[in-house]
């Protein structure tokens, strides 16, 4: 049950930032269905600028690599640095449906498309050119350097109070203050409801806009890092982040875009992610050659809660919507 426990706050941290990401994007009245690949770009930016960071002290060591070499602690900056590309990722996003007034929903898989081409290049140039990246294996792995957390193997309860989980609640209770408590977070659940009458009050529209595309752009390339520092093998192989981004996607749909409920939903759908993985050891025996069916779960109860509440969750009310100024 540990293992389940603790996969299980690892997946909540990744799911809860995925949410949240597309909270403020449709909050402010942009359909985000790009949270995948936003999260997606976090983490291969991570693990390139770990490869990059690999690569600097190895030849700084000269004559080869000694895991104690880089520290734990690098990884803050790391992933500020991939935080940071993946907000000029979104800004491509934030371009095409605030500047051009594009279909949100095309621009959308647009991203998510774009997103995986650039984690295949990558992940191929990391992994066979010897030259730029000497230290790389097939897997990307993260040399060097382990998690900051009590106990550094995921899979364990000491692993819980970690770097990743700290964040995540500071991430969390900002974001729940800043939308429900705060001028800022008024104006901005306005523009979602109704530019018009928030731009005749006042309110600067397409910039509460764009700053809605960053924060969810910073928010989701966060959730990337996290995943890149767990599973960067797994990218690797996948060139993808398991599809938890359309799975944040579903929960801020069935959390009815409120923080509070997404936490609920979210902590739900991560016991029963990591159930459908990890929870074998605590299974009959006789249920065990049927163990694959339990890695559909998550994804049927995400369709059966869909189903069931699709027709009463209802969203901004100008989300999708491109705003026109001259149309008041």
């Amino acid at each position: 049950m540990e293992i389940v426990v603790s996969y299980a706050v690892f997946y909540f941290c990744i799911l809860i930032l995925g949410t949240i990401s597309g909270i403020f994007s449709e909050r402010g009245g942009i359909v985000n269905i790009a949270i995948n690949g936003f999260i997606l770009f976090g983490a291969i930016m991570y693990m390139l600028f770990s490869a990059i960071l690999n690569n600097i002290f190895y030849d700084k060591v000269g004559n080869g690599y000694t895991p104690q070499t880089i520290s734990d602690y690098w990884q803050i900056p790391v992933t500020l640095i991939s935080i940071g590309a993946t907000i000029l990722f979104t800004l491509l996003f934030g371009f095409t449906t605030i500047k051009l007034k594009s279909d949100q929903t095309i621009s959308g898989f647009a991203i998510n498309i774009l997103a995986l081409g650039i984690a295949s290049i990558l992940i191929l140039v990391i992994t066979t050119n010897k030259n730029l990246f000497p230290m790389q294996d097939a897997t990307v792995s993260i040399k060097g350097r382990n998690e900051l957390a009590y106990d550094t193997s995921i899979g364990t309860y000491g692993n819980i109070l970690s770097f990743k989980s700290i964040v995540t609640i500071v991430v969390v209770a900002i974001s729940w203050f800043t939308l429900n408590k705060t001028r800022w977070g008024l104006r901005f659940r306005a523009i979602g409801e109704n530019p018009q009458a928030a731009d005749v009050a006042g309110v600067n529209v397409n910039k509460l806009k764009w700053q809605g595309i960053i924060i969810a752009g910073a928010i989701a390339g966060l959730a990337g890092t996290f995943f890149a520092q767990g599973f960067a093998s797994t990218i690797s192989s996948t060139k993808d982040v398991a599809g938890l981004g359309y799975l944040a996607l579903a929960i801020m749909i069935t959390s009815r875009w409120k923080i509070a409920i997404s936490v609920v939903v979210s902590a739900f759908f991560a016991f029963l992610y990591s159930l459908s993985f990890y929870a074998s050891g605590i299974l009959p025996s006789k249920i065990l050659p049927y163990f694959d069916l339990f890695k559909a779960f998550p994804y049927f109860i995400t369709l059966l809660i869909m189903v069931f509440t699709s027709k009463t969750a209802v969203g901004p009310a100008a989300a999708g919507i491109p705003y026109d100024k001259s149309k008041r």
